[in-house]
Parts: structure tokens; C-alpha cells; sequence
């Protein structure tokens, strides 16, 4: 009996301990929290108090970001050592914008002179014919004699072995240059010879299409000419399609090389940026660099590409809005100006009447934007609370080892 009433007295000592211990606890956890309360009251006081709480909480998040962009010019600096802090920021409101102006901004894109082939005419004054090389196979019939009617192979040194004439070189030329040189040939043997050549085999004549393309390929060329547009379609390349599909590369021609834009080609009314391709052309497609960068509060943040022509309100629609936290009245694009120096241009969006979602609609995305969506204020102020509360599981831990007391201090009894 002794043994018994001696447990029953430690598991009640043991409950009183526990419950002394939550109670020291809670006292603590209130204590801090009327701190933080009579801190924040007595910092937002006066204007002077604001700030400082202001910077309170600016230092509290301080991985995220605080300041709204303001318009600014830019520096009046002589040397190179500019910095971010030197930009002119020209701050626009997209709400405000007419239809005139908004399409003058979606057409406001990045030079892209160098990548325009109608600059070069040697690129788009090239007529295509068929140019003859080694293993190419060709018949030739002289009308009034059989002396050399057969199919000829041209060798690896781009020659043919002519009856009495012997070996004629034909390579690298069109069908009626190779027609000409062969006709002065056998003008020594036949008097005015009648000669006509066809090509049975077309082998020696190709151009490469590479790079992020749907298919990398080689296509074998023959009589029929074939342009950017119809070689890019062969490859697989579909325009706005693949997100990784770039549109972007370099053609190499007769040792030079160009920069190419596929958009270019199948945009352009300009028939010149669909030029027709050469023998051993090589057309490399590099993988799509200009991406658009989204971040802040949507619940898919990362990278988009414009090649799938996205407006701004398609953009929120995909990247997913977070309507609890997201500051609808400040969307914001951030866009370099190439055509300034040292200027940024930065598009606020007010989505908080619906109505406006009709002219982010109409608002491009252009390469290399930056779209950032804030939180709102309150959904700062939470998370500041969030890192200054101490976070705990006191009652969860504790609750097993009261009511195992309690249990055994019944059991006991």
C-alpha cells in the first residue's frame, strides 16, 4: 500500500510540474507578444516612429523585395563605372494607355537589323539551279550519232570519261553550264552537235538543317528548288510552338557566315527574308534566349517564352495569379530600351477592376521582359508577424505527457 500511494504522489508531482512548466511557457510567449504589440504602437506614434517601423520591417523580409519603382532620369556620369542606380526609369501606366500607343509599344521590339537578309544580296539575288558533283549520275544522248549515248558517274574529282574526248570536268556547274562545256568538247568530233543531258541521280548536292529544330536533317537537293520556309517546315520547326524552339541562328555559305531570324522568314512580307538555298548550305537554329522571367506572387513562377505570343493577361492566366496575396494594382513588366542608353521602361498594370484584364490583353510580351507581382501589404505585415512570433509545438508536445499523468493519476486513484 505504501509502494502504491508512493506512485500516485510522484504521478501528481509530475502533472504539477508539467502543468507549472506551460504555464512559465505561455507567460513567456505572451509577454513577447504584448512586446511586439506595445513596440509597433509606440513606433507608429509619430512620422518620425512610422519610418522606423517602416525600416523594422523592411530588414525583417529582408529576401523579399520592399520598394516600388519610381521614375528617375539617368545619371549625368562621363565615365564607364555605371550601375544599376544610374538607369533612367520611365514608369508607365498601362491603364492609361490609348490603342495607338499600345501598339506602338508591342512594335517597339529589339533590333534586329542583323538578323535581316535582305541587307545582303548575295543571300537574296540567288537564283537556284542544280550544281553537278561527284556521284551524280547523268545521261547524255547526242541526237545524231550513239557514239557517246550512255549514263555517266562523276567521280570523286568531279569528272566524267567522254569516248574519244576522254575525262571532261563538270563539277560545280548548273546542268547548261555543264551542257556548254561538253558541247565545245565534241565540237572536235561532230560538227554542230546536238546534246542534251539529263540528271538520273542526284547525289552530290545537299544542305544541313541543325540545332533546336524538331528534326536536324539532311536534304538531298535536286532540279526543284527549295526555300528557308519549305527546309524549316521539313525539320519539324514550328513557329510559337515548342517553348525551347528557337528561332534564331546562323546560315554558312561559301565560307561566310549570316544571322538568320526563321520568325523573320515566316512573318515578313518581304520575300527576300525566304531565300531559295545553296548547295552545302548549313543552317544552324540556336535554342530559344529570350525568355520572360516571372516572379512574385504567382503560383508558377519561372521562365516563359515569347515565342507563344503571350499578352500580359494570358501571362497571369498561365503563370497563375495568387488572388490572396497578390497586389493587383501594382503588375509590373520590366522592359530594357535599346533604343536609349542606360533606360529601363517599367509597365504598371491595375487588374483590380476586371475590366482592365481587356488591355493587358492587348499588351505583347516582348523578349527578355521581366514581369514581378507583388504582395500586398497585409500579406507583408503577416509574414513580418510570421518571423517574429516564435513558432512552437508546446501543446502538441506536451499534451501526450499530461494525459499520461492524468491517466495514470486515475488509475491510480
Amino acid at each position: 500500500m505504501n509502494l502504491r500511494a508512493s506512485l500516485v504522489a510522484n504521478s501528481i508531482n509530475f502533472n504539477k510540474s508539467c502543468q507549472d512548466m506551460l504555464k512559465c511557457y505561455l507567460f513567456n510567449m505572451v509577454s513577447k507578444i504584448a512586446k511586439i504589440i506595445i513596440i509597433f504602437i509606440f513606433l507608429c506614434g509619430c512620422n518620425a516612429e512610422k519610418f522606423a517601423a517602416k525600416k523594422i520591417i523592411e530588414e525583417t523580409i529582408s529576401t523579399g523585395i520592399t520598394k516600388n519603382p519610381k521614375s528617375r532620369s539617368a545619371s549625368s556620369k562621363k565615365n564607364e563605372n555605371y550601375t544599376i542606380n544610374d538607369v533612367e526609369i520611365k514608369l508607365i501606366n498601362i491603364n492609361k494607355l490609348t490603342d495607338n500607343k499600345i501598339d506602338f509599344y508591342n512594335n517597339k521590339k529589339i533590333n534586329t537589323l542583323d538578323h535581316k537578309i535582305k541587307k545582303f544580296s548575295d543571300i537574296y539575288d540567288y537564283r537556284y539551279e542544280y550544281v553537278l558533283g561527284p556521284s551524280d549520275v547523268i545521261n547524255i544522248n547526242l541526237t545524231e550519232t550513239d557514239d557517246i549515248d550512255n549514263t555517266y558517274k562523276v567521280d570523286e574529282n568531279g569528272m566524267i570519261d567522254l569516248p574519244f574526248a576522254g575525262k571532261v570536268k563538270i563539277n560545280n556547274l548548273s546542268i547548261t553550264q555543264a551542257h556548254n562545256i561538253l558541247t565545245s568538247v565534241i565540237q572536235e568530233y561532230y560538227k554542230n552537235p546536238d546534246l542534251q543531258i539529263d540528271v538520273e541521280e542526284f547525289n552530290s548536292s545537299k544542305v544541313y538543317i541543325v540545332g533546336a529544330v524538331g528534326s536536324q536533317l539532311t536534304i538531298n537537293l535536286d532540279q526543284k528548288p527549295i526555300n528557308l520556309i519549305e527546309a524549316a517546315i521539313e525539320a519539324k520547326f514550328t513557329p510559337g510552338g515548342k517553348k525551347s524552339t528557337g528561332t534564331k541562328g546562323y546560315l554558312r555559305r561559301d565560307n561566310k557566315v549570316y544571322k538568320i531570324n526563321l520568325s523573320n522568314a515566316f512573318q515578313s512580307k518581304d520575300e527576300k527574308e525566304n531565300f531559295y538555298l545553296k548547295k552545302n548550305d548549313v543552317i544552324f537554329i540556336d535554342r530559344n534566349s529570350d525568355q520572360i522571367h516571372v516572379f512574385g506572387e504567382v503560383t508558377k513562377p519561372g521562365v516563359y517564352y515569347p515565342n507563344m505570343d503571350y499578352s500580359l493577361t494570358e501571362l497571369i492566366s498561365t503563370s497563375g495569379l495568387n488572388q490572396l496575396t497578390a497586389d493587383a494594382k501594382k503588375i509590373y513588366v520590366i522592359r530594357e530600351d535599346y533604343s536609349n542608353f542606360l533606360k529601363l521602361e517599367v509597365f504598371q498594370l491595375d487588374i483590380t477592376n476586371p475590366i482592365s484584364l481587356t488591355t493587358g490583353r492587348k499588351f505583347k510580351l516582348l523578349a527578355k521582359d521581366i514581369v514581378y507581382i507583388p504582395p500586398t501589404k497585409l500579406v507583408k505585415w503577416n509574414r513580418v508577424i510570421s518571423l517574429l512570433l516564435p513558432q512552437t509545438d508546446l501543446f502538441n508536445s506536451y499534451n501526450p505527457i499530461i494525459q499520461d499523468g492524468v491517466r495514470t493519476g486515475n488509475a491510480g486513484g
